[in-house]
């Protein structure tokens, strides 16, 4: 029986790679082969961006793993291996192996695309192209690992361990210069593709027959490979019951939700709960944009985690929007990604939306009208916007996008407004709709509930590549009225609330 099951899952796999990975593939390396992604694939820039990526690994899966590790069962299974004696690194083995391969798997299919791109593009040898893929995936396995050991120590310690870690990572001995040499090593390779896997040898361990720096980095990374291969046993076994159970019942809640077509509810119950700050004063005097400025800073700074998180990737996203520099399939897609990255890192910033929408949707119990409250809620947010995107395309040179960045990503401030009227979903969305390809209501209850995701990429999208192709005047024009009609859209679905 087991045996058919897993057939059955392999088969299951298969078709789902078929049917939705492998278009999905070929069309990014269709978009890598393109000469504008060859010359940003050959650029330092990009050896430079995989550095920060790579060094970012351990400490972001460290977090992760806090709040969701890769040795999860549901609750059910984890009170019942929970009561017997049986070796906690037996009882979680599976989900962590199941874990690991879903990193490695996705991690090894991209760094199969960028490493595929150079040999066909550029004539890159195999060889190298091959230890960076292996490169990549011993690198999401750490990934893993680290969100194993987030899983075990805590929060706190995991944050402590998370920016050590990180400094570490971004120094010249750290992994992120290793990982980023490997990258260039094989840029450098690229025009000896007719030398054979000898010559390609030759010329990764120097002329001068001495082991390079990335060998050496090499040799290292497969003695921590074998010591962090041999310490997972010990992490399953450390885990505890109360932290399994937790993490097991959130992730059975964001199932549940996200079943019922809820992905609010799905995202709320990964929602941090404020931790600190208990004592810091939330309501002040003075002018009511300052006093609702000071509110939404005080609630901001009481979820630190949830905080910090939204400021790193704010700041990613900015420098995706910034790549957007020229009209290319590549500049395109760090457009559309920055957009979205942006649009869902704003939501520790825009909880005031939530909280306005919520009082619309109830009795009126506060003095200040819906929209006034929209508008002072903003505040915070656009602040928040301008001075990390400004300052980061300050510091990164960024400006080749021009002002685009910073206009996009202050439109995703509308966007958030219009998500937190969103409401439950309506019930004819529930009934059947019968067409010639079956019932397609599901369909339509996944654009409803990824409505605001759609908007804030092709706002972003077409803001950004009008401005690359050198119309501002039209771009600064489409963002205005994008977010005046979001506002319109907003007060409507607030009166559908209250009605």
């Amino acid at each position: 029986m087991r045996r058919r099951e897993g057939a059955y899952r392999a088969y299951l796999a298969g078709a789902v790679a078929l049917v939705a990975v492998a278009p999905l593939a070929r069309m990014l390396f269709i978009a890598l082969l393109e000469p504008a992604s060859i010359a940003w694939l050959t650029s330092p820039a990009f050896a430079e961006q995989l550095r920060i990526v790579a060094a970012a690994v351990v400490p972001l899966g460290l977090l992760v793993g806090t709040t969701r590790g890769p040795a999860l069962l549901d609750p059910f299974a984890t009170v019942t291996l929970g009561s017997n004696d049986v070796p906690r690194r037996v009882s979680l083995r599976r989900p962590f192996r199941t874990s690991v391969l879903a990193a490695s798997a996705g991690t090894g299919l991209l760094a199969c695309l960028l490493g595929a791109a150079l040999v066909v593009g550029v004539g890159a040898p195999p060889v190298p192209v091959a230890c960076f893929v292996a490169a990549s995936v011993a690198l999401a396995y750490f990934g893993v690992i680290a969100a194993l050991v987030g899983q075990v120590i805590g929060s706190l310690r995991a944050w402590v361990a998370a920016i050590a870690l990180g400094l570490l990572g971004v120094s010249p001995l750290g992994v992120g210069a290793w990982f980023g040499s490997i990258w260039t090593g094989v840029v450098g390779q690229s025009r000896g593709n007719g030398r054979g896997v000898h010559s390609a040898l030759e010329g990764w361990l120097g002329h001068d027959g001495g082991l390079s720096l990335v060998l050496v980095g090499a040799l290292a990374l497969l003695g921590v490979l074998a010591a962090a291969f041999a310490s997972v046993p010990r992490l399953l076994d450390r885990l505890r019951g109360d932290t399994l159970l937790r993490q097991a019942r959130r992730r059975e809640a964001a199932a549940f939700a996200a079943a019922a077509g809820e992905l609010a509810g799905a995202s709320a119950a990964y929602r941090e709960a404020p931790s600190v700050g208990r004592g810091l004063r939330a309501v002040v005097g003075g002018p009511r944009v300052l006093s609702m400025l000071v509110r939404d800073a005080v609630g901001a700074l009481r979820t630190p985690q949830r905080t910090v998180l939204g400021l790193v990737g704010v700041l990613v996203a900015a420098l995706l929007l910034g790549l957007a520099v020229s009209p290319s399939a590549v500049a395109a897609l760090a457009a559309l990604g920055g957009s979205i990255l942006m649009f869902l890192a704003l939501a520790p910033f825009t909880e005031g939306f939530r909280h306005a929408a919520d009082a619309a949707a109830g009795a009126a119990v506060f003095g200040t009208p819906t929209g006034e409250q929209f508008l002072l809620h903003a505040v915070f947010p656009l602040v928040v916007v301008v001075l990390v995107v400004g300052v980061t395309l300050l510091v990164s040179g960024g400006a080749g996008g021009g002002a685009a960045p910073l206009l996009a990503s202050l439109a995703m401030v509308a966007v958030r407004a219009y998500e937190a009227g969103r409401g439950h979903l309506p019930p004819l969305l529930l009934t059947p709709m019968p067409s010639e390809v079956g019932d397609v209501s599901v369909l339509a209850r996944l654009v409803w509930q990824l409505d605001s995701v759609i908007i804030a990429a092709l706002l972003g999208l077409a803001a950004t590549m009008l401005w690359a192709v050198g119309l501002p005047v039209v771009s600064i024009v489409l963002l205005v009225a994008g977010a005046l009609v979001l506002a319109l859209a907003t007060r409507s679905r607030l009166r559908h609330l209250r009605g």
